[in-house]
């Protein structure tokens, strides 16, 4: 497979490293929706390793270029940011994408097949996670022999999905977070084999990650639920309150995001205003799924604020009408 086949342009933001400090190569796959998400994230690393070179590679999938003009804001003497711009011939087989998966999320396939030229070891991370403590005990994870160092999904999802993907119950891990050995990876041609897959014309209950359980399965170091510690938000619920103290990385499932304003916690807004994203005016909520708005307005509702229980109620038939069209 020719390496580059889907990236159009390379971009360097700024390149700054500290020959002192050990350097972290970190990836994240983003479309122009999840550019600040994305950015706060990133933040969030920054703020808690700060004993390391941060080389961020972004792989952006049709994204402005006022956003990615934003990210020259996280400047700092230990931080590198370089941008990989995706090539129009990058698809997925539409029928695989259910649920709410984008086809960028796939772009993760690409990532250690293009960075094992610089680093033999990457952490993915999803946009949706806030990285709350230091990284080190998660890279230090011993990956000899191993494609990645991961942490088991939920129950619920292990369920379904070990006997799905035909996996041993326990051992079915959520994709958020995949710290991987890029040497390992590229010997055994993963790139091309992922995209065979996900390309095959069968469909993944949950697409990329799906195919990567079944890829990498045997192979994969198990890690504690704090290294990706897999929170649903609810209309007014605080749940990033409840994870255990020590958790590194937080990853909010489900189409609840904390970057819109009705499910925004004090963790997140902490993080959020410590980014250079502190001043934008957030979404109220996400327009792609309705039934965020239509759950705040029923939890208004049992509240007894009926008035604004039917304000935020016709918002979400507003919102269902324009996703239909």
């Amino acid at each position: 497979m020719k390496e580059n086949f889907f990236v159009s342009k390379m971009t360097t933001l700024f390149n700054n490293t500290l020959e002192s400090l050990p350097t972290l190569h970190i990836a994240f796959c983003f479309d122009d929706n999840y550019a600040m998400p994305a950015g706060i994230a990133m933040s969030s690393v920054i703020v808690n390793n700060p004993d390391k070179n941060l080389v961020f590679h972004l792989f952006g999938n049709h994204v402005s270029n006022e956003k990615i003009l934003k990210f020259n804001e996280l400047k700092k003497t230990n931080v590198s940011i370089i941008y990989y711009e995706i090539s129009d011939d990058f698809s997925i087989n539409p029928d695989t994408l259910v649920l709410h998966v984008s086809a960028s999320t796939c772009l993760r396939f690409v990532v250690p097949q293009i960075l094992n030229k610089v680093t033999s070891r990457v952490l993915y991370l999803d946009c949706d996670v806030l990285c709350t403590d230091n990284l080190n005990e998660l890279i230090n994870t011993d990956l000899n022999n191993k494609y990645a160092a991961v942490v088991p999904d939920v129950d619920k999802t292990q369920e379904k999905q070990s006997t799905a993907c035909n996996i041993t119950y326990g051992e079915y891990f959520n994709a958020g977070m995949i710290y991987i050995n890029t040497d390992m990876w590229v010997e055994n041609n993963l790139t091309d084999k992922a995209f065979t897959m996900i390309n095959s014309g069968k469909v993944y209950k949950f697409a990329d990650q799906d195919v990567l359980n079944i890829l990498m399965k045997g192979k994969t170091v198990f890690l504690p639920r704090r290294f990706n510690n897999i929170t649903a938000l609810t209309v007014g619920g605080k749940e990033d309150d409840l994870v255990e103290q020590r958790s590194v990385i937080i990853h909010y499932v489900t189409g609840n995001k904390p970057w819109y304003r009705l499910y925004l916690t004090p963790l997140y807004q902490q993080y959020l205003l410590l980014s250079p994203w502190a001043n934008d005016k957030l979404l109220l909520a996400n327009e792609n799924a309705p039934s965020t708005t239509r759950r705040y307005a029923k939890m208004l509702a049992k509240e007894h604020k009926y008035f604004s229980a039917f304000k935020y109620y016709l918002l979400y038939l507003k919102h269902k009408a324009f996703k239909k069209h």
